[in-house]
């Protein structure tokens, strides 16, 4: 063994500090989306709102920076394709260097490793590289005097085997050997593990779409007894279920974080802002009381999905996963929401310093409307599917009753927004049969929204390009030209 790994390996057994669990609500911060809020704006939202702990998604210099000095405790992600691109101890070296070491006045807590590397139910494969790249991370940490921070790994409840019972939780048998060894690696560091749990989907794929099962306060008829404990809701299920699970490979008494919780409001049955208001609410008393569950009894940090929307995540798997978000995607609250686990119906804070586009938007022209041909109506709703998000518009989702002529002119709006409505190039033209009106089309049920004037704009792969780069050219640009391609 050469100096240079003997070194490492020294150091990797050095500063096993103790995780200390305060039973605090952090929030996580994803950023696919075609118009976005600048970093610093949402750091004040949270700052406003007293959150003090965040997951970001998206480790871009811009989004670090506007956590400099803040005291904010961060969980930065490394994608899941680094954990492919990434091939050695050095590599990993070089990563730390360019998120962590550059950043001093971050006060950064962990580095997830991939998001859900080893779940098949968001993502069509697996990244089994990334536990390798766990433990480099970790040495990496430690090399460079930074054993505070800690590499962690999160998995979705699909890494478990279909069972009711949490004593009888184990892992799925293909994935046990991976499961080990990942968990023995966080053990010997003394590091966290991650769970991502939905209760509004655990309690359709296990206990009989019973949707009163998924809330923390609830009139379900699901309740039982497992030995000598009884469990009320879904959460407290799979979260036992997943430590059973660890004891089962050897990993008994982890820290257990609950990296990803939360309720859709719209792409989903069931999905809805009454039901996410009502779920969060009951989320933040159950962590402020710091019970824990009938197995694990304590308190349990906890990390709400999402802070907003995301309308390019890929819906493949499920409309629902655009709408996570507790905010609008300009920075407006979407219900009232005591964060501080009292109970009380307060309002959150609004983002400040958001500006929208004009309060205009693009329709089916009336004059013409009767002329679009059984054709060309279907090439234009296709393009929910590759451009623009329709995904309000699916089967029980809050747009889902417009008639055929307001479809048409919602898909025609989302188009002229994701444009930034630019009229030069005209964005609302769709072969003459779009126009451009002041007055609002929105209905009781379904919001046609005005997009905001984005401060930055995403590069394909999700992370953030300033103003400056991206005016060359700007995906905007882009988009216009997609628009124009199709409609034109």
């Amino acid at each position: 063994m050469n100096g240079f790994n003997l070194l490492i390996y020294a150091i990797s057994f050095l500063s096993l500090e103790t995780i200390d669990v305060e039973g605090y609500l952090g929030i996580n911060w994803g950023r696919l989306a075609t118009q976005r809020m600048i970093p610093s704006m949402v750091v004040d939202l949270l700052m406003q709102n007293k959150i003090n702990y965040v997951k970001v998604y998206s480790a871009s210099d811009n989004v670090l920076e506007a956590f400099s000095a803040t005291d904010m405790g961060l969980e930065v992600t490394m994608p899941n394709v680094y954990t492919q691109k990434l091939k050695n101890q050095a590599d990993v070296i070089d990563w730390v260097v360019q998120i962590i070491v550059t950043h001093p006045n971050v006060h950064f807590m962990y580095v997830c490793i991939g998001t859900q590397p080893l779940s098949i139910r968001f993502s069509n494969q697996t990244y089994p590289e990334a536990i390798q790249v766990l433990d480099w991370t970790q040495r990496a940490l430690n090399l460079m005097n930074k054993s505070e921070i800690k590499a962690t790994m999160s998995h979705f409840t699909d890494v478990l085997i279909p069972v009711k019972k949490p004593s009888e939780g184990a892992f799925r048998a293909d994935l046990e050997p991976n499961m080990t060894r990942s968990c023995q690696i966080l053990q010997s560091y003394n590091a966290p593990i991650g769970l991502d749990v939905f209760p509004l989907l655990s309690v359709n794929d296990l206990f009989n779409s019973d949707t009163e099962f998924a809330f923390f306060e609830n009139n379900s008829t699901s309740v039982f007894k497992d030995g000598d404990k009884t469990y009320s809701n879904a959460f407290e299920v799979m979260y036992d279920m997943f430590d059973v699970a660890l004891e089962k490979v050897g990993c008994p008494n982890m820290t257990i974080i609950v990296d990803a919780i939360g309720w859709p409001t719209d792409g989903i049955k069931d999905g809805n802002i009454p039901n996410a208001q009502r779920f969060h609410q009951g989320l933040a008393k159950f962590v402020a009381s710091k019970k824990g569950t009938p197995r694990r009894p304590g308190p349990i940090d906890v990390y709400i999905h999402n802070l907003s929307d995301e309308n390019k995540i890929n819906k493949s798997t499920g409309s629902f996963r655009r709408h996570w978000g507790i905010y609008k995607f300009d920075g407006q609250p979407k219900f009232n929401f005591d964060l501080q686990g009292l109970g009380r119906d307060v309002k959150l804070v609004p983002a400040v310093g958001i500006t929208h586009m004009p309060k205009r938007w693009c329709i089916v022209n009336g004059d013409v409307g009767n002329d679009i041909d059984n054709t060309t109506r279907e090439n234009f709703l296709d393009a929910c599917n590759s451009i623009v998000d329709c995904t309000a518009m699916e089967a029980g989702a809050s747009c889902s009753n417009l008639t055929e002529t307001q479809k048409l002119s919602y898909v025609f709006n989302m188009g002229f927004q994701t444009a930034a409505q630019d009229v030069y190039n005209k964005s609302c033209y769709y072969n003459g049969y779009g126009k451009i009106v002041s007055d609002d089309p929105s209905t009781p049920s379904c919001t046609f929204p005005v997009e905001i004037l984005a401060a930055e704009i995403p590069n394909f792969n999700g992370y953030a390009r300033s103003l400056a780069r991206a005016l060359m050219p700007s995906s905007i640009s882009l988009m216009i030209a997609v628009v124009q391609t199709l409609f034109m």
